[in-house]
Formats: structure tokens, sequence, C-alpha cells
């Protein structure tokens, strides 16, 4: 497998019309379908005419400027194309996310390499299985009392700069995460970036609804990082958001049987994995 490209950006241009996302096929069947709509609008007129006459108009502005902002959303950008193409995946949707944390690398990358410690921060999340040598269930209660697991993978970890976790073969949705670890300019402590990638369905229906769902991901994805950056550098974390009333405020992390460790049921803030 090959190492995945830099991400350099992650949003794609904003279409102008000095800058179309359209071709000239394209382009030029919105103003004949624009024209054949107002057209037939202004021919009818009443309550059936005039919604063709405006969208006929919104097609003809599409077809003149070039411009289309629906098309937009449902283009991968490069990097998810690029990294489409390293994986195999027929559709993806990438998020990242970065924040300086004051404290070494090492102390960081320590951290976040121990599941409990991570699993620790996440609300939703109320146990992590150690099934394997490298191998996690994370399981979270979802909507409606639901229980919710998913097995992922962690890679041998790299000179404490890099952490990779990958959805176990026989999940139906990949997902690929990664950590990078580099040190902040000024020696002001640790640049922390993670990339978050899913598998999509191959269709334009299915990367948009990835792309909804990953507005939620992506605040989620903030709000961990947010709690590592104050875990690392305060020694705990704010509990004021995204507690529901009722559940478990601990975390159990239950180390695999075939292992030589000692599982643990004490309630923890970082477990033992």
């Amino acid at each position: 497998m090959s190492e995945r490209p830099k991400l350099v950006a992650s949003r794609a241009a904003v279409p102008t019309p000095s800058h179309p996302n359209l071709g000239t096929p394209e382009r030029a069947v919105s103003l004949l379908a624009g024209t054949l709509l107002i057209a037939n609008g202004l021919r009818q007129g009443g309550l059936q005419g005039w919604p063709q006459v405006l969208l006929g108009a919104c097609a003809a502005w599409r077809g003149y400027s070039g411009t289309c902002r629906i098309k937009r959303a449902l283009t991968h950008t490069p990097f998810e194309q690029a990294f489409e193409q390293d994986r195999d995946w027929d559709g993806s949707k990438v998020i990242s996310r970065s924040i300086t944390v004051g404290k070494p690398r090492e102390a960081v990358f320590a951290f976040c390499r121990n599941p409990g410690n991570l699993g620790a921060l996440v609300p939703w999340v109320d146990a992590i299985e150690q099934t394997g040598e490298r191998t996690y269930r994370w399981i979270a209660h979802g909507p409606m009392d639901k229980t919710l697991h998913c097995d992922i993978e962690q890679d041998e970890p790299k000179d404490g700069r890099k952490l990779h976790w990958t959805a176990a073969p026989d999940t139906r949705f990949k997902h690929d995460i990664q950590m990078h670890f580099s040190d902040a300019p000024a020696g002001r402590g640790t640049q922390l970036k993670v990339i978050v990638a899913c598998q999509t369905l191959p269709s334009a229906a299915g990367y948009a609804l990835a792309a909804a769902l990953s507005k939620f991901s992506d605040k989620a994805l903030l709000h961990l990082l947010r709690s590592i950056k104050q875990q690392l550098e305060t020694g705990e974390v704010a509990t004021h958001r995204m507690h529901v009333p009722g559940t478990k405020d601990f975390l159990f992390v239950h180390p695999a049987t075939d292992t030589p460790q000692t599982p643990t049921h004490q309630p923890s803030t970082g477990g033992n994995a």
C-alpha cells in the first residue's frame, strides 16, 4: 500500500463566471432547457406557468454563468480523488483538523496511542474491548438506546510521529484514521493533525449523504482535539457539553482474553489496552 499524499486542501474553490465548473455541453443543455421552460411557462401562465418560468430562469442562469454550487458540493476534492485511487475505493469523504498542544511530542504521542485515553474523551463511547493484539471493538450508545460497535485495527506506530487506524476487513463501510505529530514552531509544543476518511456509496447520493454526516463528524473531531488539548495541558476536561443525563460517566477497556494482560474493571480516564 503506497503512502498517502500530503493533504494540502480539502475544499474546492467557489465557482464564479470567470472560473466556471460546468463544461460547454452542460451549459448548452441548461440554456436550452431554461429557454424552453420560460417559453412554456409564459404561454401557460397562472399557477402552472410561473413556477416553470422561475425554474427556467435558474437553469438559464446556470448555463449562462457556467457555475453550479450543487455540482461543486457533489464533486470530490483532489485529495479525496487521490485517496480513492490509493485505497481502491469507489468513493470517499475526508475531513481534517489540527490543533497545537502545549506539551512535548513524545507525551502527546504516548497519550494518543492508548485507545482508552481517546475513548474516555468521546461522550457516547461506553466501552472498548481489545479483541486482538492491535484490534479493538469500540462500543457506543446510539439513537433510541441502540448499541453500536465498530472494529478498528491499529497499525504499528511510526517513529513517534504517526498513528494509523483502519476498519476491520469485514466492515461494510471502511474507515481510515490518521494522526500526525510534529514539533510546533518556536517550541510551542506539538502540532497534532488528524485525517478521517470514510468510504461512501458509489453514487452522487452516497457522497451527498456522507457530506451531510461529515458536518457532525467534523464538529465531533474538533471537540475531541480540544479535549485532548485540555486533558494534556490542564489535567481535566470541561464536561458541561455533549453529556446526556443518566449515561455512564466512565469508560472500561477490556483487554483481549488471549493476551497476557490482566483485565481491568475500574473507571478510568485512560484505561489499559
